[in-house]
């Protein structure tokens, strides 16, 4: 090869090392991203994984492109490892950084295709992206909490539960379906996050909750009787009421029995209930007991004894409502006329 030859191979390598070398330069983060990358997967320890994982975030967004893909599909460790990186690396951002909006969007971007494992994890950093970006990503981070809900994992749908009453979210109606869930653990969570968060937007009524007084599950029962006694309610009201949403129609005529004999304050708006009760027979007792307190009581008769006489379903209650509705107001609460029904 002749001398020129050679200075031209020599040229020719020497540029071709200067563009190696540029593009090395300027593409060593992405290298040194993808060598982390490798030794998180290959880690045998936690602290090794937790070592590459905070390394990851020091190289950018190809470092950040690196954990995400641990937290979509990776294995468990190394996704746990991962997740755990970019919670500490957010949560140690300066308040107001723009870096954390950033992130934390391309954190939700990985939801919809993630696996499952992958959606837990993206939920689990749903707190950490919603404290950290003011809300920017609220709408988003809503999304993922309706899908949490109705994940089959049991762990996804009680984060998802805690997630739907953040003040971002505000999800709390669509907690209800849960409250017939198999799990009582789900049951009991679902239960104090509908009920026993106080805001203007009461999601069960206090009659609603009485059902769940008779729960299977004692820590469920609990949580009702708490939630109950937060909204003020006696020890005497919450007995009323686990009696009035008794599965057993026997247990709710004798309550009817009680409210008429017992010294009860104010038994109207408990009779006013049994006159809506599934069973005949308690809606026609439930017009009798009331007809006959008014009376001892001197009160006037309340107007949803004519409604029960006028539109009830049940031929044979309308005509019991019918016949107290018509007993003059002042008729001795004691006596039974004869031939009455």
């Amino acid at each position: 090869m002749t001398r020129k030859k050679w200075t031209r191979v020599a040229l020719a390598l020497a540029v071709l090392l200067a563009i190696g070398g540029a593009w090395a330069g300027f593409n060593a983060p992405l290298l040194r991203a993808k060598y982390a990358g490798q030794k998180l997967a290959a880690a045998s320890t936690d602290e090794e994984r937790a070592q590459w994982a905070d390394k990851l975030v020091t190289y950018g967004t190809p470092g950040f492109e690196r954990l995400i893909g641990f937290v979509k599909s990776g294995d468990e460790p190394g996704r746990a490892a991962a997740v755990a990186a970019l919670d500490r690396h957010l949560t140690a951002l300066p308040d107001g950084d723009t870096r954390a909006v950033t992130i934390g969007g391309a954190v939700l971007d990985a939801y919809p295709t993630a696996n499952e494992t992958g959606k837990h994890a993206v939920l689990s950093l749903v707190p950490t992206v919603l404290n950290r970006t003011g809300g920017t990503h609220a709408d988003r981070c809503r999304a993922i909490v309706i899908d949490g809900l109705k994940m089959p994992g049991l762990e996804a749908r009680l984060l998802a539960v805690r997630l739907a009453i953040h003040p971002d979210i505000k999800l709390r109606a669509e907690i209800v379906p849960l409250l017939a869930a198999k799990e009582p653990e789900l049951r009991g969570a679902s239960l104090f996050a509908v009920a026993a968060v106080s805001d203007s937007d009461q999601v069960l009524g206090d009659e609603e909750l009485f059902k769940w007084l008779h729960d299977p599950d004692p820590g469920v029962r609990k949580v009702c009787h708490d939630t109950l006694v937060g909204r003020d309610r006696s020890d005497v009201e919450i007995s009323l009421g686990k009696r009035l949403t008794h599965t057993d129609p026997r247990e709710r005529l004798k309550l009817l029995l009680d409210l008429r004999y017992d010294d009860v304050a104010d038994p109207e708006p408990w009779l006013e209930r049994l006159s809506r009760d599934p069973e005949p027979a308690v809606r026609a007792g439930a017009t009798r007991v009331m007809v006959e307190v008014a009376a001892i009581r001197r009160q006037p008769r309340p107007a949803w004894v004519a409604r029960v006489a006028d539109g009830d379903h049940h031929p044979t209650v309308r005509l019991v409502a019918g016949y107290y509705r018509r007993l003059p107001v002042t008729a001795p609460a004691d006596v039974i006329p004869a031939g009455g029904p």
